[in-house]
């Protein structure tokens, strides 16, 4: 199992662990390669090479193919490789004659930013237009220097025919349909398995009372500005677990709002606590996102979630039809949603419940994962 830790974690990091977890539970052999981005602070060197080394990692390709060969792997399962793993991973598997696959956590083969994000809104330009709209506007790190070094990457591995080679674990339907442009109808061949989560207490029978909870990191594009905008005609508390760039805005706004409660950055065991009591989870993402662990959470205690109309959240909410889903920007619709939360909170809240027992437990997650491996296992002999 292959990850590139970025400096700051996230979703894609709990996922990793919670695999790893999960199939060393069921007594597999597993062995792990990462990396770190923080070697890049300690090394002149690698800062230097990273525009060869994202490429191809002579240092990966090596490492790997000894621990295949030493420990005798079946598959080689990708999460992230960006940016000091590369796409070596896969040719030292290849060489090897052993089976790779990709778990697709963002849009990054196709967008150097990986979120489709660009200028306070959502941007497909690298599919409709070439990869040289995110050099242009620098999106990687509002860097252009480093956006070239992801798009050179991309391109060159779109010439190679890297990414047709893989086998892929789409996190949802939205994100396979949205990979077509780059994969054509090979992409209707790949899996789709759904994230999933440890949850100790899940028995989603809990005092509430007529709270709310935001769970994330506090950027613009989660929506923060117009979540604190909106809040301003709500009677109800609403309290913020996370960190970021909109820290102090959150700040602001409750001095200004009684209702709006700052919590910063807590223990999961604390924001779980929060989470069972609340009303529900709001979710005003203006992202595609990947796949929202914070979802899968609010599910299991059987909290709705109250979410933006766009890609994999509005997505889940409305498959699960665990929530409400509000016109993005909207704040009318968001009021509205709101108020309606309480009105229909039985039945959200049993659906929630379920959605969680019959698609994101460990153990459901455990059999789709060990079908995909044994397919993908097969299939490559």
């Amino acid at each position: 199992m292959v990850h590139n830790f970025y400096q700051i974690g996230g979703g894609e990091h709990t996922v990793f662990e919670n695999e790893k977890r999960l199939l060393i539970e069921n007594e597999h052999h597993l062995v792990e390669y990462t990396r770190d981005n923080a070697e890049l602070k300690h090394s002149v060197i690698k800062k230097l090479l990273l525009p060869f080394s994202t490429v191809f990692s002579l240092k990966t390709y090596r490492d790997v193919k000894r621990i295949i060969k030493k420990e005798k792997i079946d598959i080689v399962h990708c999460h992230n490789t960006f940016p000091l793993i590369s796409p070596s991973v896969y040719y030292a598997a290849w060489s090897c004659n052993v089976p790779v696959i990709q778990t697709i956590h963002n849009f990054r083969f196709m967008c150097p930013n990986g979120i489709f994000f660009s200028d306070g809104t959502v941007c497909e330009d690298c599919i409709q237009k070439g990869l040289g709209c995110s050099i242009k506007k620098g999106c990687y790190r509002n860097s252009k220097l480093q956006t070239i070094v992801a798009a050179n990457m991309l391109k060159i591995h779109r010439i190679l025919g890297t990414y047709k080679k893989l086998r892929y674990i789409f996190l949802t339907e939205f994100n396979r349909t949205k990979f077509k442009s780059l994969l054509g109808s090979k992409c209707e061949k790949e899996f789709i398995k759904p994230n999933f989560e440890y949850i100790n207490d899940s028995s989603g029978v809990f005092e509430r009372d007529d709270s709310f909870i935001f769970v994330g990191r506090l950027d613009g594009y989660k929506g923060i500005p117009f979540l604190m905008d909106a809040w301003n005609d709500i009677q109800k508390d609403l309290y913020i677990f996370g960190d970021g760039e909109y820290k102090d805005t959150v700040i602001q706004a409750q001095k200004h709002n009684p209702h709006i409660h700052y919590m910063g950055f807590r223990q999961q065991s604390e924001i779980f606590d929060y989470l069972k009591r609340a009303k529900a989870l709001v979710f005003p993402s203006e992202l595609y996102e990947g796949f929202p662990m914070t979802l899968i959470e609010s599910f299991s205690f059987g909290t709705p979630v109250i979410c933006s109309d766009i890609g994999n959240g509005a997505d889940i909410v409305k498959k699960a039809n665990a929530g409400i889903v509000f016109g993005l920007g909207n704040n009318n619709d968001f009021q509205n949603a709101v108020a309606k939360i309480g009105e229909a909170f039985d039945d959200l809240s049993s659906n929630a419940r379920k959605a969680y027992k019959n698609d994101f437990t460990p153990e459901a997650n455990y059999k789709e994962l060990k079908r995909i491996y044994e397919k993908v296992i097969s299939e490559y002999e």
